[in-house]
Parts: C-alpha cells; sequence; structure tokens
C-alpha cells in the first residue's frame, strides 16, 4: 500500500510540474505574441476607386491604426498596379477644392486614421490599367523599417460605412 501511495504521489507531483511548465510556456508565447505585436500597422476598410478604363489615376482609401506603444510615422506607400503612389490631401483653396502632396502621417500609439473621399487619399499613379469593379488590389504602408500590405477590393462608390459624416444642427 505504501508503494501504491508513493507512486500516486510521484504521479500527481509529475502532473503538477507538467502543468505549471505547460503555463509557463503558454505564459511566455503570449508575451512574444504580444512583443511582436508591439510594432504592427494595421490596414482596415480599405477600397480602391473604379475610374474609367482611359485613366491613369485612381486613389485608394482605407483606415489605418498604429497598434504600437510609440509614435509611428508613415512615410511610404505603394500598390503593384502604380508606378508611384501618394498621399495627398484634398483642401479648399481660392473657393477650389485641390489636392496636396504630404510627406508623411503622423499617429500616436493606438491612434486610428482614416483616409477618405474629400480628404487624406493615396493616389495610385501611373497605371498600366485601370482595375475592375469587383478586383482585388494589394496596397501597402510603410512606416521606416516596417511594412504592411492588405489586399482591398475595387469599388465604383464609397461603401456607406466610410462616407464621411456631417453632424447637422
Amino acid at each position: 500500500m505504501k508503494f501504491v501511495l508513493q507512486a500516486l504521489m510521484l504521479g500527481l507531483s509529475a502532473v503538477c510540474v507538467s502543468d505549471v511548465a505547460a503555463s509557463q510556456a503558454q505564459h511566455e508565447q503570449q508575451q512574444a505574441s504580444h512583443g511582436s505585436h508591439a510594432k504592427e500597422l494595421h490596414i482596415m476598410n480599405g477600397w480602391v476607386r473604379a475610374l474609367p478604363p482611359t485613366r491613369k489615376v485612381t486613389a485608394a482609401y482605407l483606415t489605418l491604426h498604429n497598434a504600437s506603444d510609440t509614435t509611428m510615422t508613415i512615410d511610404g506607400f505603394s500598390s503593384p498596379i502604380a508606378a508611384t503612389a501618394e498621399l495627398h490631401d484634398s483642401v479648399l483653396q481660392d473657393g477650389q477644392m485641390r489636392m496636396i502632396k504630404q510627406q508623411a502621417l503622423v499617429l500616436a500609439p493606438d491612434e486610428h486614421k482614416t483616409l477618405q473621399p474629400a480628404g487624406l487619399h493615396v493616389m495610385l499613379m501611373g497605371l498600366e490599367a485601370m482595375p475592375k469593379e469587383g478586383d482585388q488590389v494589394e496596397v501597402c504602408v510603410k512606416s521606416g523599417e516596417l511594412k504592411s500590405c492588405k489586399a482591398v477590393p475595387v469599388l465604383k462608390m464609397a461603401p456607406m460605412d466610410a462616407m464621411p459624416h456631417h453632424q447637422h444642427h
């Protein structure tokens, strides 16, 4: 009986050690995952405007999320369909809407920034061919060494949830 109790105690000890080791490994994996998440740039709700096939430029709209704990400077955009991609802002000057090239976009930690029609947007220029509605286009965003890419749909009109909302008084 004493031998059976000793064997049972040894078995329970082994299970406890195994559970502690598994718990510690899971904790370390979560820490590593969080560490890699600390420098992430997310692209959400993106789309590219479908225009007539003779046009050589179009615009991409998206929401950027700085999922890091440090300020991030977005300093580059690209897409395989465009020779160049630039950040532009639509501004009213002298009674006319104009697009002004922006050098960079600064995002605070955990900040979301929406690029939308009549505001900040990405100009895709030097297109070989205009993408058609229903196509998917890859859009990439760069901050220093960090690069994030996402395939987004090509649409003729902004999705309802991407339209700017105005408050009426």
